[in-house]
């Protein structure tokens, strides 16, 4: 979510859990935001009992709620759920209504691989990496190797991309090794290098090169962006925080040091919990 929402709606102490997006849910706002923005990617996974309890329970929309739950009973689509929260809680105009309605209209033709693949990188993007690889296997479960190369080998790649942002670059190097030997991808190669080159001893990663034979421009690419990485960047919100741990260490504010370095440990373990796709609530 990039947008601020001002909820005038009541605040759930116990919020709903939205598969799809990996998101803690406490008013109605925030669920209408978000189903419109997602509309695309939301599956049957929506059409979920325990969303018709929060929205009695928790977020005083006892007629809804219930109304829903009927929906359940009888037999319902994901898009006719959709679009009966959405127009039932009236904080959509109609313009907005129509156009999600096309969304979901459109989205309902894209096959279950794609819509996960949808999804998995909307949790990538959002460095949720744990959610982004659930979806990923899914596909690669589902999917023969050699049914859709080009996706298959763009699933590959991005689950690289969500190890690297776990640091398990080890299972990121397999990864993007997989995707080019399938795809050629100059981005697989290079990422593959660089994921390597970052895991193993030099003398491996020497080794590894021999055994591949890789050109001399992708190796300098490699080369070149492992150097960038390593060098800090000093405008970083991290390097400012440790510049300021510094400084109240060195002028001997003691009390205030540990309290910043308190609140940044705090911080940094919320953000990998968040990664981790931890924050899940159950009723």
């Amino acid at each position: 979510m990039t947008d601020l929402i001002l909820c005038h709606s009541a605040l759930a102490e116990n919020p709903y859990y939205l598969v799809a997006l990996g998101i803690n849910i406490y008013s109605i706002e925030e669920l209408c935001f978000l189903l419109k923005e997602n509309a695309c990617i939301l599956d049957d996974d929506v059409l979920d009992k325990d969303l018709c309890t929060f929205l009695i329970e928790e977020a005083e929309m006892p007629v809804l709620g219930k109304k829903l739950q009927y929906m359940l009973e009888e037999g319902v689509t994901a898009g006719e759920f959709i679009m009966t929260i959405l127009e039932d809680s009236m904080f959509l105009s109609d313009e907005e209504l129509s156009e999600v309605r096309q969304t979901l209209v459109d989205s309902a033709g894209l096959d279950r691989n794609r819509k996960h693949k949808r999804r998995g990188d909307n949790m990538l993007r959002n460095k949720k990496y744990a959610l982004a690889l659930d979806e990923y296997r899914y596909i690669l479960d589902s999917m023969e190797r050699d049914y859709d190369r080009e996706t298959y080998a763009a699933v590959l790649h991005n689950m690289g991309c969500a190890y690297a942002g776990m640091f398990l670059l080890k299972e990121a190097s397999e990864c993007f090794f997989d995707s080019y030997e399938l795809s050629g991808e100059r981005e697989s190669a290079v990422s593959f290098l660089l994921a390597s080159k970052a895991c193993y001893e030099p003398e491996k990663y020497d080794r590894l090169l021999l055994r591949y034979g890789f050109n001399d421009e992708i190796v300098r690419d490699a080369q070149r962006r492992y150097e960038e990485l390593k060098t800090p960047d000093k405008n970083s919100p991290q390097a400012r925080i440790l510049d300021k741990l510094t400084e109240l260490r060195e002028s001997g504010k003691i009390s205030e040091y540990y309290r910043v370095l308190d609140e940044t440990l705090h911080n940094w373990k919320q953000e990998y919990r968040r990664t981790m796709g931890v924050f899940k609530t159950t009723y």
